[in-house]
């Protein structure tokens, strides 16, 4: 990426040759734009879900007509392979659209609320949904298509105005998803862009929106979290991950190796829940880990937009600058480098060789940062608790993945895992599930993304509570007696003793006082 005359360039980093253009955005211009979102939400809102699910239905009609071209776009803009970025990401986006829409009236209807208590039976009761105004929706680079599309859908679904922002390092997939929706229907003031690097997000979050949804690190979520804070705006926050794989002994080599090899180093590796540090219970772990070289040392490394490329380049030059510290770190404190841990100088792009790392002794700590590049660690451990204990060990809490065969073994070992997402026998995919809730624990994130959930962060949730008995006094209004008190004092002893017989002597009491209130009747009361 590089700014030239008010433009930011967008870079192919196999090649480092320009793809395209957009103009900046000027950020001192954002509270107006977010006025002008602001002032066409009413009709939007009021247009009726019926009417946006056809577009959201049109928005994914034209994208499936356009996704072996959008598919090469990510692979020009962020380097993944062409064939990743078909299968993985311009497919999950496709199914996601299709899964809102689909869902759209059974999760923005109302939902009724049964009340228990016998004072209120005779109630309706519900949830209603509204939405919220205009959020803004700031994005990374290492899934230009389908993170943003797990906020946008969602938001115009529910009858919101959107502020996107797109990486820097992604300008034009951002623009393509906009003219995607412009072109199915939305209105041009509901679906604004945003372009330009960090000053850029921090006005958009500071805009006056009702909501701000970011994705990336923890450092920068931290900042937009004490930006909102100040302001009062609600947040969701999808953070970093250190994201741990457990390998039973009892799970089979050959799959383990080649799932974990996926998931560490598809999308080079820039993935938040990419497989990071890799605990193997010793029995298997020579095995393993022999396996696993031999797979990594496969792997084809090149331009995305190569049919035969496996591993696409980092999509910044500052990414791949991180990943040579982080290797350099390891060989210093004396971890063994099994495979890579190199650049390749004779490509000109952001390459970087996947790499091995191996943690065996009892002093190799495996650092607790997010990698987001092609690194794995691997340490042997003893048993079960070891492995959860290590795992464990980190502010991270994105995603997991436990490798077995014994599902009831992986899935105890799951639910000890203090990760927001468990995989048992495979990795990374979860993500593309769409009904699949996305959350981080601990450093990783505040508040949901897809699913029901996802939808449910896009509205103000309005309690409803309506009397039907529009004529009855209310026995605990205005004026307070001592037959009140003795009415309730019946009822409890009739609802709630665990005493049969002391709820046997209590009815004629309840009858004698609630009688009254229970008929449709207007019952007698004092005057105040």
């Amino acid at each position: 990426m590089r700014i030239e005359s008010e433009r930011l360039v967008s870079l192919n980093p196999a090649t480092l040759e320009p793809v395209g253009s957009v103009a900046l955005t000027d950020p001192a211009d954002l509270p107006g734009r977010v006025r002008q979102a602001r002032s066409a939400f009413p009709a939007w809102r009021e247009a009726g879900l019926d009417a946006r699910i056809r577009i959201i239905r049109r928005a994914e009609e034209l994208l499936c007509a356009q996704a072996e071209e959008i598919a090469r776009l990510i692979t020009l803009e962020m380097g993944r392979p062409f064939a990743e970025a078909f299968t993985t990401e311009v497919e999950a986006s496709i199914d996601l659209l299709y899964y809102y829409w689909k869902h759209a009236h059974k999760f923005l209807r109302d939902r009724r609320v049964p009340l228990h208590s016998v004072f209120f039976k005779t109630r309706k009761s519900f949830i209603h949904f509204q939405a919220l105004g205009v959020v803004a929706n700031i994005t990374p680079w290492n899934w230009p298509l389908l993170i943003p599309l797990g906020v946008i859908v969602p938001a115009l679904l529910a009858g919101n105005a959107v502020l996107f922002k797109p990486s820097e390092y992604t300008p034009l997939v951002g623009e393509k998803i906009r003219e995607v929706f412009i072109r199915a229907g939305v209105p041009e003031d509901i679906l604004i862009n945003v372009h330009g690097g960090a000053e850029a997000g921090r006005a958009a979050s500071a805009s006056g929106v009702e909501k701000v949804f970011f994705t990336g690190s923890t450092a920068v979520g931290q900042a937009v979290m004490a930006q909102a804070a100040a302001l009062l705006t609600k947040v969701v926050l999808e953070l970093g991950g250190n994201d741990p794989a457990v390998v039973l002994d009892d799970a089979d080599v050959e799959i383990a190796s080649s799932g974990i090899l996926w998931g560490g180093f598809n999308n080079c590796g820039q993935n938040c829940n990419a497989v990071e540090r890799v605990f193997v219970h010793r029995r298997i772990y020579d095995r393993f880990v022999s396996r696993l070289v031999e797979k990594s040392g496969c792997l084809r490394i090149g331009d995305g937009m190569d049919s035969g490329t496996d591993i696409g380049p980092l999509a910044t030059g500052a990414q791949r600058d991180k990943i040579n510290r982080i290797v350099r770190a390891a060989r210093n404190s004396g971890m063994d480098i099994l495979a890579g841990g190199n650049t390749l100088p004779d490509k000109k792009g952001n390459f970087f060789t996947p790499t091995l790392i191996t943690c065996e002794g009892n002093g190799d700590v495996i650092p607790d940062e997010e990698v987001f590049g092609p690194i794995l660690y691997l340490k042997p451990v003893r048993d079960d608790d070891e492995a959860v204990r290590l795992a464990n060990a980190s502010q991270f809490g994105l995603a997991a993945s436990v490798w077995t065969s014994n599902l009831r073994r992986g899935e105890r070992i799951a639910r000890q895992l203090e990760s927001g997402t468990v995989m048992i026998n495979d990795a990374v995919v979860s993500f593309g599930m769409t009904e699949a809730g996305w959350t981080g624990i601990k450093k990783s994130g505040v508040g949901w993304m897809h699913g029901e959930k996802g939808l449910d962060e896009m509205v103000n949730m309005q309690y409803i509570n309506a009397d039907p008995l529009f004529h009855t006094q209310k026995m605990w209004w205005f004026p307070y007696s001592e037959k009140m008190v003795a009415a309730i004092r019946a009822g409890l002893v009739f609802l709630f003793s665990r005493n049969i017989l002391k709820q046997a002597a209590a009815v004629p009491a309840v009858l004698k006082h609630f009688t009254g209130y229970l008929v449709l009747n207007r019952p007698k009361r004092d005057k105040l």
